[in-house]
């Protein structure tokens, strides 16, 4: 059908095209008073008519749920019993009388070492480190260490001494010596060289904790401590 409408840009009621507006081009938002020529009836255009209310809906009506026949109990399994737990097994800690021999054993992979057990003590350790003479002096460089195994404690008490002992006149020579101590132990090297009437009569060089370590591995494998102190009176019995 045909629609007409009056345009507030032309001033006039004009024809409306397909879409509701002006056929000058204007579009139907300038369009007011929609109406129906031949039926002389008014008209609103579809996307602004109100949708009519939806009526009352009526709930449906309520079933009630199928009812599962009743099902016969299950026995009722006994708690499992919680297994107990597994024992285990305590440290084995070697005894005084393997931890002794096994330090003896150990310095004889290494020369130099005079290793035994002492009068007094335990064990003892002495290691002639150098021990020279030339024409117009001489000088011996003696290590020693002693020490004593408390099994009530599975402490090792280790004393140790690096000791000099020179006389007469050389012809200069070097020492050096690079060494950091932490509490009652020693680490580093000291290193002389002496030279006398005929050229280099002394050369050596000494770790300080390098026999330590050998007692402290072989305590440690066996379960014990190594205690480093400084009197030599805590190292014997």
């Amino acid at each position: 059908m045909a629609i007409a409408g009056r345009c507030r840009l032309c001033g006039q009621n004009v024809w409306l095209n397909d879409q509701w507006g002006c056929v000058n081009g204007h579009p139907w938002t300038e369009i007011t008073d929609w109406y129906d020529p031949a039926a002389g009836t008014a008209v609103t255009p579809y996307w602004l008519a109100q949708p009519p209310a939806p009526g009352p809906v009526e709930a449906p009506a309520r079933v009630a749920a199928p009812v599962e026949p009743a099902r016969p109990e299950a026995p009722v399994a006994p708690p499992a019993e919680i297994p107990p737990m597994p024992a285990v097994d305590a440290p084995v800690f070697a005894t005084r009388d393997a931890v002794l021999p096994a330090i003896l054993a150990a310095f004889a992979a290494y020369g130099g070492y005079n290793v035994r057990y002492g009068t007094g003590t335990d064990v003892v350790i002495d290691n002639k480190v150098a021990d020279a003479s030339w024409g117009t002096g001489k000088k011996k460089v003696e290590y020693e260490a002693v020490m004593k195994a408390v099994e009530g404690e599975r402490t090792i008490y280790f004393w140790e001494i690096l000791k000099e002992k020179g006389a007469g006149l050389d012809f200069g020579g070097f020492e050096g010596e690079t060494t950091m101590t932490m509490g009652s132990k020693r680490w580093g090297a000291k290193k002389e060289v002496v030279i006398g009437p005929g050229g280099k009569a002394m050369d050596y060089e000494w770790d300080y904790a390098a026999t330590r370590h050998v007692v402290e591995g072989v305590a440690a494998a066996h379960g014990w401590q190594v205690k480093v102190v400084l009197r030599k009176k805590s190292a014997e019995w």
